[in-house]
């Protein structure tokens, strides 16, 4: 081989020798961005190091890596999860709290009352006419005179919290005084809604069953219908004897007893009496002017 051809050939190698630096020097870089970009974006600490380009007698230059660590897979984003189903809301009134003192909205009946809050309480363990009903209206009324303008105390005692209406069952207090329990007292209500008809004892059902038992049972739950009181007519009032003449007093100077009347004289057995003689002849009457009086 000819030495131009020889020198040809080694100029050849000596540019690919160089090009092949130049792509190594660009991989190596291209590497440590990439490995540099992973890195912050993973969940997991890594470390990353590349050993000091060295450079050979030769001149090349050789580019050398080192990781400690594979890098971690890029954090798990959690899967979406459905939201949890609730409940459907009821039409359930909202229950007022044990043994809360309340104000009273409206008196709807004699066992049911509107409280504060939009709740309805039904009174536990009675019973009162319904509206329309022989004796609901005196009922009503009544309750609504127990309570007056006072603030009424719920008491819980029954089985179940609320009835098949959605009513709040409880106690109705008022500064101490059960008012289902004067209901039944005062003829108003019945003792009802409890063990004896399937609806579960409650904490007073004995005292309500007692006093039901000896108290009227208003008209329109098997009781009399109520009476309406008419005053009697106050009744006539007897004869007043007539008092007796006051008997007449002793005559003075020795005369006779007087009266009233010459009959009464006469009565007495006194009499007659002349004019001009007889001191009594002037207490009496001369009808006939013949100067005699109380003449027998």
């Amino acid at each position: 081989m000819r030495d131009e051809d020889r020198a040809q050939g080694l100029t050849r190698v000596d540019q690919g020798a160089a090009n092949m630096r130049r792509w190594q020097v660009v991989a190596a870089a291209a590497l440590v961005a990439t490995l540099t970009v992973l890195a912050s974006c993973s969940s997991t600490s890594e470390r990353l190091s590349a050993d000091a380009t060295t450079t050979t007698a030769s001149g090349a230059a050789t580019v050398s890596e080192h990781q400690t660590d594979t890098p971690a897979a890029p954090p798990t984003v959690p899967e979406a999860t459905a939201p949890v189903a609730t409940e459907a809301p009821t039409t359930e009134a909202p229950a007022a709290p044990a043994g809360n003192t309340v104000v009273v909205i409206k008196v709807v009946d004699g066992d049911t009352i509107d409280v504060a809050g939009g709740v309805r309480v039904r009174v536990i363990g009675i019973d009162t006419p319904e509206r329309g009903v022989c004796g609901a209206k005196e009922a009503t009324e009544s309750l609504r005179t127990l309570i007056g303008d006072q603030r009424v105390t719920l008491v819980p005692g029954a089985r179940d919290d609320h009835d098949r209406y959605g009513r709040l069952l409880r106690y109705l207090d008022v500064n101490g005084v059960d008012l289902g329990l004067q209901q039944i007292r005062t003829g108003h209500a019945i003792a009802r809604y409890d063990s004896r008809d399937g609806y579960g004892r409650h904490a007073r059902e004995d005292q309500y069953i007692a006093t039901a038992g000896s108290s009227p049972r208003p008209c329109g739950l098997g009781g009399t219908a109520p009476q309406t009181t008419v005053a009697a007519a106050p009744a006539p009032a007897p004869p007043v004897a007539p008092s007796p003449a006051p008997a007449p007093a002793p005559a003075a100077g020795g005369t006779d007893q007087r009266f009233g009347t010459c009959a009464a004289a006469i009565a007495a057995g006194l009499g007659p009496y002349r004019s001009g003689v007889d001191p009594e002849y002037a207490w009496y009457r001369d009808a006939d002017h013949d100067g005699t009086v109380c003449a027998r």
